[in-house]
């Protein structure tokens, strides 16, 4: 079982993080979990328009560059810039990133890259447990359609923006999504959010 981090130890690096975090994922913070170093570069080019604002947040966080995160100040740097600017000025943010990433090679198509992200998401927390890290999850497939789930603590807005910027990404296979049950995804309270992405087949 992790070990999660303690409110005192949470508010120890800087006054008022502990209560900027979702409550439902306030006490679930695992105290040992790394996310890699690249988190930063990537977060930065998510948040170029505001680099100040970037500098800032890792300041308060007490994040050194180059260095791996401690996960749980990747996840409350997400939940800082998120009440800084808004829940939909970062979903549009993170959608910037992921659109016009580069993919692997093997990726040819939405479906390749919804089941990437399970991948993705794994590698840049070390592989740690998901009963730690968390996880994207493919809950089911079938032609023309995946239901993704997002399990993990990162704000729900930020990682709405990972399936929009997907969608962009592919834009030829016609792609939509829709919240699943939003009545209990995290930005309700609950503890995972769905996602359905409809989209036109790749030929093969």
């Amino acid at each position: 079982m992790p070990t999660y981090l303690k409110r005192a130890e949470i508010e120890a690096v800087s006054a008022g993080l502990y209560d900027v975090l979702a409550p439902q994922f306030r006490d679930r913070l695992p105290a040992d979990a790394l996310a890699s170093a690249q988190n930063a570069e990537i977060f930065r080019a998510t948040f170029m328009a505001v680099p100040s604002v970037v500098d800032d947040l890792f300041a308060r966080v007490g994040y050194v560059e180059g260095d791996d995160w401690p996960m749980w100040k990747l996840v409350t740097t997400f939940y800082l810039i998120e009440a800084k600017l808004g829940s939909q000025d970062v979903l549009d943010a993170g959608k910037q990133i992921y659109s016009t990433m580069p993919w692997p090679p093997e990726i040819k198509s939405i479906a390749d890259a919804l089941r990437f992200t399970t991948i993705a998401y794994a590698t840049s927390h070390f592989l740690g447990p998901a009963e730690a890290v968390g996880c994207w999850r493919v809950e089911s497939e079938v032609r023309g359609r995946i239901v993704l789930v997002d399990d993990t603590p990162y704000p729900c807005f930020v990682n709405e923006g990972v399936i929009a910027g997907i969608c962009a990404a592919f834009s030829r296979q016609d792609p939509s999504y829709e919240v699943l049950d939003a009545a209990s995804a995290k930005r309700a309270g609950g503890m995972i959010t769905r996602y359905g992405v409809t989209f036109t087949p790749a030929v093969r």
